[in-house]
């Protein structure tokens, strides 16, 4: 299996991005809307679609494994971007026209493995927070 690599321009450029807004399971309930490619496309696109289970690993060493069923049932995205806000455009992040800006590191980009809360199990609130990876730097099959 050959590898793959993606920067965030190549990401913007050649997947379709999704929308997703949401909250998250640790914040105050309040929703942020970002944007990026879905994993499923990634994936597909990097010939390890077919697996059963995937690692996600961040930055830090952390690697969540989830299943290809969470991956089909939940379409989860590899955020890039987050909607620009009031205080974007205050601190100069954002443009007065920008809708949506890079994520930083303090964003926990510039990758976000982003799933909407909403639609995902109640038990997975607590249960499986380790799903919402931060700062993703590789996604492989699991062994």
């Amino acid at each position: 299996m050959a590898l793959r690599t993606y920067d965030a321009d190549q990401l913007r450029h050649v997947f379709p991005l999704q929308e997703r807004t949401t909250a998250t399971p640790w914040g105050d309930g309040q929703t942020k809307s970002y944007r990026g490619p879905l994993l499923k496309d990634i994936l597909a696109r990097s010939d390890i679609a077919g697996a059963r289970t995937f690692e996600i690993s961040a930055f830090n060493g952390f690697i969540s494994i989830i299943t290809g069923e969470e991956i089909d049932a939940y379409s989860p995205i590899v955020a890039i971007e987050q909607e620009c806000d009031e205080e974007d455009r205050t601190n100069g992040l954002c443009k007065a026209s920008q809708t949506y800006r890079p994520l930083t590191i303090e964003d926990g980009g510039p990758f976000y493995l982003i799933w909407r809360l909403k639609d995902l199990p109640s038990t997975y609130v607590f249960g499986r927070k380790s799903i919402w990876v931060w700062f993703v730097v590789a996604v492989r099959p699991s062994p």
